[in-house]
């Protein structure tokens, strides 16, 4: 009874163990912005993929091209018609080019002759377009387009001007949203998740080899310590990737924040919640890791299916229905479903929960399984 009270008395308390855990926090913080490929996939990628789809998304928007056989002259009331129609490229060229170019995907419409007289009722002119069926929603649209050029040709042809049904448009002060408003939440998830896994794992797994935690262990600090300073470190450089992040995707593109500073700190915050679930998977993998050689292809079994399906790079609707469960359902999706919410359409936290409590549940999981195989040595 008195070596068990003696034991207790000897053991540091909680308060001695802070300056501990700052300690290993400040230390592992450096080792980590000291490391390239850290330095690489938390920093550097994520700017170079911003600017990339930054570029993308300011360069325009909707575009038919429409091909237009020399044989249609330009003098000709559809060619004048559809030089006036903003969303329509026209190309012109020799027919047998153009159905060239039609049947590899990079026409999306080709008018190859009219025939006909265009001012003569008795024999009306006939326009006749080729469309492809490889992308059946480009070639919609031109076939909607055209017919509405051609009614409108019609009408005046029949002299009336004062037709018996008219569309009015009304137009409201909308927000265009641009490829880059999806794309950077996508790189905040994918900077913390490849901070979270790959990091931490590499990190304790060169601990262990070094002996750097047997050390640790003969000095009076605590093996909670330990984990709370490495996540603590890289809790601080999570906030680093998305501060920075935000601040190019907002000086440089005009990233929209719906709600400007309170969106800022929201995603910081879920920028934190995020990096603390996905620390347990870090934490999982360098438990049942048994050197750097093994750590790489199970975080990439990790992170890579949810780099691609969790809507990183472009949103789960394009996948089939049959995978959009599984898809929707990634911790990384969760993330970046979250911070899109927050970022485009002013959504509060409040509002977000079912985001947060599908990460917080996949948290419990990841914490669970490496409470079982974490191992210090």
């Amino acid at each position: 009874m008195s070596e068990a009270k003696n034991k207790q008395n000897t053991e540091p308390g909680w308060g001695e163990q802070i300056p501990k855990i700052w300690s290993m926090a400040f230390y592992s913080l450096r080792a980590q912005l000291r490391n390239p490929a850290t330095f690489a996939f938390g920093f550097i990628f994520p700017i170079v993929f911003i600017s990339v789809f930054g570029l993308i998304s300011s360069s325009g928007g909707l575009s038919i091209k429409l091909g237009v056989a020399d044989s249609v002259s330009k003098q000709t009331p559809i060619s004048q018609a559809l030089n006036r129609v903003q969303t329509i490229k026209v190309d012109r060229g020799e027919e047998s080019a153009l159905r060239t170019e039609l049947l590899r995907g990079k026409l999306d419409g080709l008018i190859t002759t009219t025939q006909g007289d265009y001012y003569d009722s008795r024999s009306p002119a006939t326009i006749k377009l080729e469309v492809s069926n490889a992308n059946p929603q480009q070639a919609g649209a031109v076939q909607s387009i055209l017919s509405g050029v051609i009614d409108k040709m019609n009408l005046q042809a029949s002299g009336v001007v004062d037709p018996p049904f008219k569309l009015t448009i009304n137009q409201v002060a909308g927000r265009e949203f641009r490829y880059i408003d999806f794309t950077l939440p996508g790189m905040i998830g994918f900077a913390l998740l490849s901070t979270a896994i790959f990091n931490t794992a590499f990190g304790l797994i060169f601990l262990k080899k070094t002996l750097v935690l047997k050390r640790i262990f003969a000095t009076p600090t605590k093996p909670l310590s330990i984990i709370l300073g490495q996540g603590l470190a890289r809790l601080i450089s999570a906030v680093l990737q998305t501060v920075l992040i935000l601040a190019f995707g907002v000086l440089v593109f005009k990233f929209h924040l719906a709600s400007g500073w309170v969106t800022f700190f929201e995603m910081l915050l879920i920028s934190s919640l995020g990096l603390i679930v996905f620390l347990g998977f870090g934490l999982f993998i360098s438990g049942i890791s048994s050197d750097e050689n093994s750590v790489a292809p199970l975080a990439n079994l990790i992170t890579l299916p949810q780099f691609l399906l969790s809507g990183t790079f472009f949103s789960t609707e394009a996948f089939p229905k049959i995978v959009q469960p599984i898809a929707n359902n990634l911790p990384l999706s969760y993330l970046n479903s979250a911070m899109r919410k927050v970022a485009t359409e002013g959504a509060t936290l409040a509002e977000i929960w079912p985001y947060l409590a599908g990460l917080l549940i996949w948290g419990i999981v990841a914490y669970l399984l490496a409470a079982r195989t974490f191992k210090w040595q």
